[in-house]
């Protein structure tokens, strides 16, 4: 049976990283939204910024679904110090919604400046956790690059890309003894 010329192998896999920087997007859309909604509490439209707030943490918590489905799907040869900086980031970043999340009931509740203390304690949770996030994603990347130049090196030399003929040859004795 014939494969559809569309249907290689590579065109319809699952790229951890695309989904964790979507993740990644998404947070940050939720922290404005989170924002939006203190500033509107602070303007006394309390029913409005509620509703904000609500909006920004279903954004913060879908993008932290994508970000840890990413995680559990990224291969292994990555860098162990970067994965550790994204679970770290992912840890902060659920103490933060825990933050927004009892501030929201708080904010519900009319106790409002005990609402707004701890939304504000869990949105700053939030940004140090996707500061985290970031860093640990750019580290990931720079790592796989850093392997991908290293690996077409070596392929490179192997191959004898930059060498004379002599030199193959010599190359090619010293292998097979």
């Amino acid at each position: 049976m014939y494969r559809n010329k569309n249907d290689c192998c590579d065109c319809n896999r699952f790229n951890p990283i695309e989904a964790i920087q979507k993740g990644i997007c998404k947070i940050k859309e939720g922290i404005r939204d989170i924002h939006d909604g203190l500033n509107d509490i602070c303007r006394c439209k309390i029913r409005e910024g509620i509703k904000d707030i609500q909006k920004g943490l279903c954004k913060v918590e879908k993008g932290l679904c994508d970000v840890i489905e990413g995680l559990k799907d990224l291969d292994f040869e990555c860098d162990c110090e970067g994965k550790k900086e994204l679970r770290e980031a992912i840890c902060d970043i659920k103490d933060g919604v825990r933050g927004v999340q009892e501030g929201l009931n708080c904010l519900q509740n009319c106790f409002l400046c005990e609402g707004i203390e701890c939304v504000r304690e869990g949105l700053q949770d939030i940004e140090e956790g996707l500061c985290n996030l970031v860093k640990g994603v750019n580290d990931i990347i720079d790592d796989r690059e850093k392997r991908r130049k290293h690996k077409c090196c070596v392929l490179g030399e192997a191959t004898c890309e930059n060498r004379s003929d002599e030199d193959c040859n010599n190359l090619g004795y010293l292998l097979s003894n």
